[in-house]
């Protein structure tokens, strides 16, 4: 061919480079998505501790963790009230228990300070004993409620059922005080870091042991299947830790919250803001029981299937027959 002949030729044409549609682009996340869910299986098979995140997350997101959170968070806001307005009443007597000024008491109990705070705000005058006598009352009521919230959670965590959950006074008793020891310890750590930051830090520590052995003593009252006390630890460890972070998160943001969106938005800024705290301790309270509800069926198949010889334990089979049993009965009735 000639080169006049080459010349005459027209030239290629240059098409564009096609756009990524968006069919193309979700295709290409969904094969990421499977590369990365196969990653995680595998990881899963050789980490048992990275087995047990993931089935504590799958738990709770079986059980619907974010909404028993939100009806926590509802029931605490309930709780809180009546509990403002006693402390408030019975700030004198609370103030010479403990041996420091009232108004550090208030300052030094927590969340419930904070709560405390914004009620005695706008309610000066609630000091009456019959102000603390009403209240009294009305928060044991809402205790008995608040306990049956949580009774209900740690059902549905251990057992997936709720509906046999029962509140007798004896676990109203220590449920109530188990409480009432939280707020005392709160408003102890307080006041010691009022003092110095050095004993402040080593009684936030305390704090933290504190609250998870009050936390074992409150699982032990709640649905916990035929686990024993220490098998609770784990549970009750990341609730006292969560807990604190809690209340680190309350006096570090809510607090400024609190004070930006009480003049702003009003009573309902408040309430608004009350509430995150409030969901943050529910999401607390249904971690720790799907913690403790996970490792304890984890525990249960390696005594099922994890015998040197491959045999079936004594204890095993039993608990596999009771199970059976039991869902058989459920199943019937």
């Amino acid at each position: 061919m000639s080169a006049s002949d080459r010349d005459d030729q027209p030239d290629e044409l240059q098409l564009p480079r096609p756009k990524r549609t968006l069919l193309r682009r979700f295709t290409a996340w969904v094969e990421r998505a499977r590369a990365l869910k196969g990653w995680v299986e595998e990881a899963r098979g050789h980490s048992a501790a990275l087995d047990a995140t993931f089935e504590t997350i799958e738990r709770d997101s079986r059980i619907g963790g974010g909404m028993l959170a939100g009806a926590l968070s509802y029931r605490l806001f309930v709780f809180a009230l009546p509990l403002s307005f006693f402390l408030i009443a019975g700030l004198g007597l609370v103030a010479e228990a403990l041996g420091v000024q009232p108004n550090v008491v208030v300052n030094s109990v927590g969340f419930a300070g904070t709560v405390t705070r914004e009620v005695e705000s706008s309610a000066k005058e609630a000091s009456n004993w019959w102000v603390a006598l009403t209240s009294f009352f009305v928060l044991v009521y809402v205790t008995r409620v608040l306990l049956r919230a949580v009774a209900i959670v740690h059902a549905l965590a251990w057992e997936g059922s709720a509906a046999a959950v029962k509140v007798s006074s004896r676990q109203l008793g220590i449920f109530g005080a188990a409480v009432f020891a939280q707020l005392a310890l709160v408003s102890g750590v307080g006041a010691v870091s009022h003092q110095t930051a050095a004993g402040g830090l080593l009684a936030l520590v305390a704090l933290v042991a504190a609250l998870a052995g009050l936390w074992v003593v409150v699982s032990l009252q709640l649905p916990h299947s035929d686990a024993r006390w220490t098998g609770l630890i784990p549970g009750s460890l990341f609730y006292a830790i969560g807990i604190v972070g809690v209340q680190i998160f309350n006096i570090a943001v809510l607090d400024e919250l609190l004070k930006s969106k009480s003049t702003t938005y009003g009573a309902l800024g408040i309430a608004a803001t009350l509430l995150l705290g409030f969901f943050l301790m529910g999401r607390v309270i249904v971690g720790a029981a799907a913690l403790n509800a996970t490792l304890h069926a984890r525990r249960t198949r390696k005594r099922v299937t994890g015998s040197s010889n491959g045999r079936l334990q004594t204890d095993a089979v039993g608990e596999v027959v009771r199970f059976g049993s039991g869902s058989h009965s459920r199943s019937s009735g």
